[in-house]
């Protein structure tokens, strides 16, 4: 009896053990199939998503949001450079044109002087050549009448006739005939001076118009057409150093903007990225490989499954396509996928907690 026992436990421990053995196959089997049947999916599929919910306190959001915000202090400081470059380079334009008008206006001047002084040489000379004539009238008649006064006088004081008083009356008046002859020829040498520096005042004119921008030194300068000249000189350095800085300041404006627009293709990217688009709220995207980009066109259906592949149910369309390109882990694999972010419009939102979303239709639907 005891052993009847024994037999028919030992049966039922046997078909036991042979029944758990072989539910454990068949789950080894279900997973090993399951296993071979995602890898076979992501193998040959290309309709797959994978979601993500962006928040303003996402890592990644505020990291873009500090950079974002050190590219545009960055182009801030460039855009005040470039105002104060260009600011600079104003002023150089003006200084130069300032000094080119100066310089115009200095040579028109010195014509104008020398004809001033040419005019005034002629007048004077006409004036002399006159003035010598009469005067050389005034002195021979002075003489005739001196000699003749003279000796009338000696002879009729010697005769009597005359009184002493008489007599140097008569000589007071000859010796201011005399003053008079010295004062004409006072006169003929003060405008022969004037002239002689009319003349040379001409010449110096002509000489500092003639040797304006050259090394050489012309003759008939004198010291106040050197003078001059040298105010010329110091508008030609002035203008030459205004010049060198304007082209200068040029090459820094160009420099600075091609930074600025550098700088705001960058920010544009930035500001792109769905990671700031996320700072005002949160934000459903989903990453898009490239090779899946195809199938991920705005308002395709998207799908949740059980087990990755199963029982599938449709949660929402694809939004539009942010730029930007990022690069995320594959679901299953270890390696990373290049791609974009697409925006999600969700009818179900914890489906945006899913590891992964289907294009446009169930997978085993085809």
């Amino acid at each position: 009896m005891n052993q009847q026992v024994a037999n028919r436990l030992n049966s039922v421990a046997v078909s036991a053990y042979k029944f758990m053995g072989s539910v454990l196959l068949a789950l080894i089997l279900l997973g090993l199939m399951s296993f071979l049947a995602v890898q076979g999916f992501f193998l040959a599929s290309s309709s797959w998503v994978t979601p993500t919910i962006l928040s303003p306190t996402d890592p990644n959001v505020l990291a873009l949001n500090a950079q974002a915000a050190q590219q545009e202090s960055e182009r801030d400081g460039l855009m005040a450079r470039r105002r104060e470059a260009s600011d600079r380079l104003q002023e150089a334009e003006r200084t130069v044109a300032t000094e080119r008008s100066f310089q115009q206006r200095f040579v028109v001047a010195l014509k104008g002087e020398k004809r001033s002084r040419d005019r005034l040489a002629k007048r004077l000379s006409a004036l002399r050549q006159e003035y010598l004539r009469a005067g050389g009238e005034i002195a021979e008649s002075n003489r005739a009448y001196s000699g003749l006064a003279r000796t009338r006088t000696n002879a009729l004081y010697g005769a009597k006739l005359m009184e002493r008083e008489d007599v140097l009356t008569a000589n007071h008046h000859l010796a201011q005939m005399a003053q008079s002859n010295l004062s004409l020829a006072q006169e003929t040498v003060d405008l022969d001076m004037r002239l002689d520096t009319l003349r040379r005042e001409s010449e110096g004119l002509t000489a500092a118009e003639n040797g304006l921008g050259r090394d050489d030194a012309p003759e008939g300068l004198t010291t106040d057409t050197l003078l001059l000249e040298r105010e010329y000189t110091q508008s030609v350095l002035a203008m030459a150093r205004a010049e060198a800085q304007r082209k200068s300041l040029e090459a820094d404006v160009h420099a600075l903007d091609d930074r600025i627009r550098r700088f705001d293709q960058l920010l544009q990217v930035v500001h792109g990225s769905p990671y700031l688009k996320a700072l005002e709220q949160n934000l459903t995207v989903a990453f898009v490989p490239y090779e899946n980009l195809a199938n991920a066109r705005a308002g395709t259906p998207l799908y949740t499954c059980a087990l990755k592949i199963l029982w599938c149910r449709e949660v929402g369309v694809v939004g539009p396509v942010l730029e930007g390109e990022v690069s995320q882990q594959h679901p299953i694999r270890q390696y990373h996928l290049r791609g974009v972010m697409v925006e999600l419009q969700l009818r179900d939102a914890p489906s945006a907690r899913e590891p992964l979303l289907h294009l446009g239709h169930p997978p085993l639907m085809l």
